[in-house]
């Protein structure tokens, strides 16, 4: 029998306000959609380019068939044929690798992922009852600074916020089973599902409270669903050690030092970023607990609904993980927002009828959205051209499978994307090749620092390589290489230098 957390005043939607959610999430998303491709072709670059890399996959998998394994960094956790971490997420990419030009697909891409997000959002929060819908869903894709220029990057954070609110609305409408699917599919698409065990876990403790009995189904939903998932993946069991390395090592390695082995998005942002990034958040939430405890104390008897504790604890969750790392405040803002928004739904008489609360809370979209559309406007843009020249030269020169040296981890998705029929030694972060080649990773930091007396005699013993791309913060191995008489300079660009290695350096 179904026991949903959700409180007996607050009834199942009916068929006409389904399609009300169902409307205002589409009119959500197409606004979205716009806003995000306008600016998107104005940048004319990226902010970084992690989305190449997923394009580029799910263009492989077009081309080759459902099941891809990961070719170019054979040195790294990956392997030789490595796992696709993300493969669910990719498969719904394949549509717009359709596209003559990829840049323009990888645009549409971008957009509609960014989109699709804002959609979710107003479709859950319209079926979970929050008055202004469509206005909360915006405040919680802009209420940072952090926010919304984070979704307008194609990356596997967006699908993971999808997949969490779904969450949090089946196990506030107790469906178990919907829930147990919404994990398997998670789980498939992004090794962020394990976030769903701690929610889980805190809806079992409300509902447990609730009707003063054990409950566990949330947990079991939760656990049957992404243990199904690793079992039932297509690339059992070898991904399972990459779901420890992502979970684990990478984060408990992270967790010792700061280092250039990740990206700033695993930075911790520092107390004081977290205050002034997410203000209008912060104050949202501050003002939504403020008006629950004024409204409990003068009524005793009124009890916040547990999905609105729910919420609450999920946003709080996320704040206190934005202390190790900056990212998670995209799972802050919006839960903060949908917490706010399920208190505005419990205590206030009438919300859906008092125009002039729906007309002070456009106002504070105006003010509050205005705080992260304007951030858009100021990040730091790659261009889209970026290592061009030096790809250009790769796929004349290279033949497919041969090694690529890059000296710095972060470019690796940028010449994939310009060449990518050969395979690098680093990439998608530094840890990937700590993982599982320290002896190889100690070499590759000697040859970026230009401590390493022969430089060619080790690229290509440790590392077969026909090709090495420097990064200019690394211009004294550059140096090394120019002085060598067995290396040729292809390419000098204030982007890098491009050095072959021919007939394996002899």
């Amino acid at each position: 029998m179904r026991s949903p957390v959700m409180p007996s005043g607050y009834p199942e939607r009916s068929a006409q306000l389904r399609w009300q959610a169902l409307a205002e999430a589409a009119l959500v998303f197409l606004g979205t959609l716009w806003y995000f491709r306008w600016k998107l072709l104005q940048w004319n670059g990226s902010i970084d380019f992690d989305g190449h890399y997923h394009f580029k996959v799910a263009q492989w998998i077009a081309k080759t068939g459902f099941w891809f394994d990961i070719p170019w960094l054979p040195f790294t956790v990956l392997g030789e044929q490595g796992p696709d971490y993300v493969w669910l997420w990719h498969l719904t990419l394949i549509p717009f690798t359709g596209f003559a030009d990829p840049a323009e697909g990888l645009v549409w891409a971008t957009a509609f992922n960014g989109a699709a997000t804002a959609g979710v959002l107003a479709l859950v929060m319209r079926m979970l009852g929050v008055p202004g819908a469509p206005m909360f869903a915006l405040l919680a894709i802009s209420a940072s600074v952090l926010m919304p220029y984070r979704l307008m990057m194609l990356r596997g954070q967006n699908i993971a916020i999808i997949f969490t609110v779904l969450s949090v609305w089946a196990m506030a409408r107790g469906r178990y089973k919907t829930l147990a699917l919404l994990a398997f599919l998670f789980m498939q698409s992004y090794h962020a599902a394990v976030i769903l065990g701690p929610i889980a876990a805190m809806a079992c403790a409300l509902q447990s409270a609730r009707e003063r009995r054990l409950v566990l189904a949330p947990l079991l939903a939760v656990a049957v669903g992404e243990l199904l998932a690793l079992v039932l993946s297509p690339w059992f069991p070898r991904h399972i050690e990459y779901l420890i390395f992502h979970v684990l090592y990478k984060q408990v390695v992270h967790g010792e030092y700061l280092s250039s082995l990740v990206g700033s998005e695993w930075y911790p942002p520092g107390w004081r970023n977290i205050l002034l990034y997410s203000w209008p958040t912060h104050l949202m939430l501050g003002a939504a607990l403020a008006f629950m405890a004024l409204r409990v104390f003068r009524q005793p008897g009124i009890r916040p609904a547990p999905e609105t504790w729910l919420a609450i604890g999920v946003a709080f969750l996320a704040l206190g993980l934005q202390f190790s790392s900056v990212r998670y405040v995209e799972y802050y803002v919006p839960f903060a927002v949908l917490g706010a928004g399920l208190v505005a739904r419990d205590h206030w008489p009438a919300a859906t009828a008092a125009w002039w609360r729906r007309a002070a809370l456009a106002a504070w979209m105006l003010v509050a959205a205005r705080v992260g559309f304007a951030a858009v406007d100021q990040v730091t843009v790659v261009p889209s051209d970026y290592l061009a020249k030096i790809g250009e030269r790769l796929n004349a020169l290279g033949r497919p499978g041969e090694i690529v040296f890059n000296s710095a981890w972060t470019e690796f998705t940028v010449l994939l994307w310009h060449a990518d029929r050969l395979r690098y030694v680093a990439g998608l972060d530094g840890h990937y090749l700590a993982y599982r080649d320290p002896g190889r990773f100690a070499l590759w930091i000697g040859l970026a620092s230009g401590t390493v007396a022969d430089p060619v005699d080790v690229l290509v013993k440790a590392f077969g390589a026909r090709f090495v791309v420097v990064s200019p913060p690394h211009r004294k191995l550059a140096q090394q290489l120019a002085a060598s008489d067995r290396a040729i300079l292809q390419v000098e660009s204030k982007e890098g230098w491009l050095f072959e290695i021919p007939s394996g350096g002899k």
